[in-house]
């Protein structure tokens, strides 16, 4: 049975403090399966979470029977100018992290007091002429590296804007791609700002020359028929993947390079690229079957999006339903390690608290 989350010294869990609102009578995912459980939500943060809690008379209740708790999804790769926050969370992800967009884009959200928490890349890296093709404007998806001296000032301009990471595109069929000493260049530069650095990777040979010159984590799928020896070499350099499996289609070939990743002891986190293509804002269940597709459990998968996830991007009050973390929530109104389109049935979003959907 999945243990009831352990409370602060002098803050026993049969005391919950004071708080805004109870959800009772659910299912909650602790410790990689679902049990009864209550959440007491104190203002922006879980107050008590377990089978035992006894809720203070006067809180407003909120019944969660048959319904199934689950910590506020995580998404790892979206472009956020082409959508709205409201109708991310609405669709049940509370956090997003941003992999390409302009400075008044997602970095201005991720300082902004939106109930959508924003991390963001700024904006990516490429050689003159690569891809995204931009102009030197402040405010392009874009910025051009002309050499190892601008490497370390195009990475530096990135983190003082408040970049959680470095992307870099590495995609020959738009344009001119790096070469491995200003790829090296930009890497060193990032990790010098304790930033990792993300690919999106169009060749078989530029993901060889990611991982040769220490590239952190693939933003995609290798964007080419990737072998599952390719793949098994990114896991073993130690590489995080963000599959974003729903913009290739029905592709068997990259199920099986994921299989591949994930049998050499890869990490994978779930993520959309939302913007591309036909990705929707919100939970994305086509992305989560076809994680399934490639040997995934089905806990497993949820954790990719929110446990997971979390420990990937450092933050450490998200992703889980315990004491003290952010009230980041969504109840299902099916089970959905039976069954993915769970998923779908968004009953309600609190999002640090907030009620941002109600469909009780």
């Amino acid at each position: 049975m999945p243990t009831e989350q352990t409370a602060p010294p002098g803050k026993p869990t049969d005391r919950p403090p004071s708080g805004s609102v109870a959800l009772s009578g659910g299912q909650a995912f602790l410790d990689g399966r679902f049990a009864p459980a209550t959440v007491i939500i104190d203002g922006d943060r879980i107050g008590a979470v377990g089978p035992d809690i006894e809720v203070p008379g006067g809180l407003q209740r909120l019944d969660c029977t048959a319904l199934w708790l689950i910590p506020g999804f995580i998404d790892t790769h979206v472009h956020v100018q082409f959508s709205a926050p409201d109708a991310i969370l609405a669709g049940g992800v509370t956090t997003v992290r941003d992999l390409g967009s302009p400075p008044s884009q997602g970095l201005a959200l991720a300082a902004g007091p939106s109930p959508l928490r924003v991390v963001a890349a700024g904006r990516i890296l490429t050689p003159v002429g690569g891809y995204p093709t931009t102009s030197w404007g402040s405010d392009s998806t874009g910025r051009e590296v002309r050499d190892a001296e601008d490497a370390v000032d195009a990475v530096r301009e990135q983190a003082t804007g408040g970049a959680c990471i470095i992307k870099v595109a590495l995609e020959p069929a738009a344009g001119p791609v790096f070469d491995e000493g200003l790829l090296r260049a930009v890497v060193e530069a990032a990790h010098a700002e304790d930033l990792a650095v993300t690919a999106h990777v169009g060749s078989a040979p530029l993901l060889e020359l990611a991982i040769a010159t220490g590239v952190d984590e693939l933003a995609h799928l290798p964007l080419h028929d990737v072998t599952e020896t390719e793949m098994a070499g990114a896991a073993e350099a130690g590489m995080v993947l963000v599959p974003t499996l729903e913009i290739r289609g029905s592709d068997p070939n990259a199920l099986r390079a994921v299989a591949a990743f994930r049998e050499a002891d890869g990490t994978v986190v779930y993520g959309t690229d939302l913007g591309n293509g036909g990705t929707a804002p919100g939970i994305e269940t086509t992305e989560l079957r076809a994680m399934l597709g490639t040997g995934m459990a089905a806990a497993e998968v949820l954790e990719a999006a929110t446990a997971t996830a979390a420990d990937h991007l450092g933050l450490d009050d998200v992703g889980r339903l315990r004491i003290g973390a952010s009230a980041d929530i969504v109840a299902l109104g099916a089970d959905p390690l039976q069954d993915p389109a769970g998923y779908d049935d968004v009953r309600l979003v609190m999002a640090r608290g907030r009620r941002v959907l109600d469909r009780l």
